[in-house]
């Protein structure tokens, strides 16, 4: 065995978990070693879409533009989806400005959604790791065992390539690994709810010509509807490349080239020229791990939750672990961060995947397969009704999959022993429906400033405390002493905006490193220690919400 490698965190996985987690704690000036067993070659586009609450993150780590540069897809391409009873048939349904994608000024966010293959994102992320002399990559590098000893983590990694071992030592270790990951298997995690309730076909193929031939709405996707081959197709470049994916039957054996091919062609609808470049057959599941770390070592992404990709929630929900993980693991190894820090991981991400697992699993209840008539073909009165009343009925159905603004948004982690709870009732979600609201908990609104910024990218690295509309002074001088004391990073930033302190309802407000609010209030706190001791991690002396409004974190 080689030399041990000490690094302050091991992640294995550099799929867009691992890398986003990598780069949250590289840019916190944390050594991190990546290892992935493989070398992330091919094209298969496992997700498609970077939401609007990751390009943010994108935002902050400064490469959005990178990402919307790096999109196969011209920048002016309609962020649309059309349903049609086959590629060279009948329209049925178009739904505009999917996954908030069109080009456009939002005053809800300030990155609009990103239509963008994962292997994609992985080469933009990975390209900004390149540039941080504390973060490196290892590719062909299997994890083979893990050991925790007292306040480190021991681990044997498989360099494949060489034909030999090498150990890594460090402080914490993260799984990023996927759905078959083996950082769970060695720490003996299972994951429970519905294995394998559906199984999927996908193809990549070269069709030269078809994005200018056939005669749909251009798009990103289009659902094809029809008796013989229901599926799911879309340009994946400018030039000649697509994506197929169709359910397959129950008991159907994995397609091979010739069946997979007639499949993309009976979609198609017309006979064109394609070939099949890669295939893959995959299972949609329902499941989420029964705990989220063991000590030390702890999973994100497809390694603690899967479910179906309907409403692109995978990728998106693994890059929200990453980051959860990753700002908290900064914060305890520069040592302003308390044991309550990494115990809040799960307490605040697992209520976050069961809904989004629900949502998803709504979302795939409903797709091509569900929607065949043997009608809508039909060029007769008979056929345009049919396909009338199957569009109202689609654009009414997957509206909650498209244009889920309330659900990317509007969770909360006020639950959540770091938060601070100010006595306000909770709203319920709407999916549909985003509010923005700065009830401890819920996502920071955003606002675009008079000078034409987002208020986003006046936040700091560490704790914001947002000073709105000219609000008190001697609140701030209270709240940032306590965190002086206390060793937390708190940048303030003064907002006179009176539209800003309307929006936040309160006079001041404490945004956490990942845009989520941890403390609002009208005055300063009587404590001001405990706040900012809750917040950190501490734990000691947090303040209980009737204390917490008795010291003036109430608002108006």
């Amino acid at each position: 065995m080689r030399d041990e490698i000490v690094v302050d965190v091991l992640i294995a996985g550099a799929g867009p978990v691992g890398l986003s987690c990598a780069l949250e704690l590289g840019l916190r000036g944390v050594r991190v070693l990546v290892v992935e067993q493989n070398d992330r070659g091919g094209k298969q586009p496992r997700a498609k879409t970077t939401n609007i609450r990751s390009m943010a993150h994108m935002r902050r780590w400064g490469i959005a533009q990178r990402i919307r540069e790096a999109s196969p897809l011209p920048v002016d391409y309609p962020a649309d989806i059309v349903f049609a009873t086959r590629l060279f048939g009948h329209p049925i349904a178009h739904f505009e400005n999917v996954f908030f994608g069109k080009r456009e000024r939002n005053p809800f966010f300030p990155e609009k959604g990103q239509w963008i293959p994962q292997y994609t994102v992985e080469a933009v992320i990975r390209e900004r790791l390149a540039e941080l002399s504390n973060v490196e990559i290892r590719f062909n590098a299997a994890l083979n065992a893990l050991r925790e000893e007292g306040d480190r983590v021991r681990a044997t990694v498989a360099d494949t390539a060489a034909g030999n071992e090498f150990a890594v030592d460090a402080a914490y270790v993260v799984g990023a690994d996927g759905g078959r990951s083996t950082t769970r298997t060695l720490l003996g995690i299972q994951l429970e709810g519905d294995y394998a309730y559906m199984a999927n076909y996908l193809a990549i193929y070269r069709a030269p010509g078809l994005l200018d031939s056939h005669p749909q709405a251009k798009a990103v996707s289009y659902w094809l509807v029809n008796a013989d081959s229901p599926a799911v197709t879309g340009p994946m470049d400018r030039g000649d490349t697509w994506f197929f994916s169709t359910q397959l039957p129950k008991g159907q054996a994995p397609y091979d080239l010739e069946t997979g091919a007639r499949k993309i062609r009976e979609a198609i609808g017309q006979d064109v020229e394609f070939e099949i470049l890669e295939t893959d057959t995959w299972q949609a599941h329902r499941l989420i791990a029964s705990t989220y770390s063991k000590g030390r070592i702890f999973l994100a992404g497809d390694a603690c939750h899967l479910h179906p990709p309907m409403g692109g929630y995978g990728m998106n929900q693994g890059i929200g672990d990453a980051v959860d993980l990753g700002w908290k693991i900064a914060a305890v190894l520069q040592g302003w961060g308390g044991p309550a820090l990494l115990a809040s991981y799960e307490q605040e991400r697992k209520p976050v995947h069961r809904m989004f697992v629900q949502e998803a699993t709504e979302n795939y209840a409903y797709v091509t397969h569900h929607m065949v008539n043997p009608t809508l073909e039909r060029d007769d009165e008979e056929g345009r009704q049919s396909r009338a009343l199957l569009g109202e009925k689609i654009m009414q159905a997957k509206q909650r999959e498209f244009k889920a603004i309330g659900t990317v948004l509007g969770y909360t982690y006020a639950p959540s022993p770091l938060i601070v709870p100010d006595g306000t009732p909770q709203e319920p979600l709407d999916p549909l429906v985003y509010v923005p609201s700065a009830r401890p908990g819920a996502l920071a609104p955003h606002l675009w400033l008079d000078d034409g910024s987002s208020l986003y990218d006046r936040l700091g690295q560490g704790y914001t405390l947002l000073v709105l509309g000219g609000g008190s002074r001697h609140g701030a001088q209270a709240l940032q002493a306590a965190a002086e004391q206390a060793g937390l990073p708190l940048a303030t930033v003064e907002v006179d905006s009176p539209q800003a302190a309307e929006l936040y309802g309160c006079a001041l407000a404490i945004v956490r490193p990942d845009q989520h609010i941890a403390w609002r209030g009208s005055r300063a706190p009587d404590d001001a220690g405990a706040v900012i001791r809750t917040i950190a991690g501490w734990g000691e002396g947090s303040p209980s919400e009737s204390a917490a409004v008795a010291a003036g974190s109430s608002v108006s």
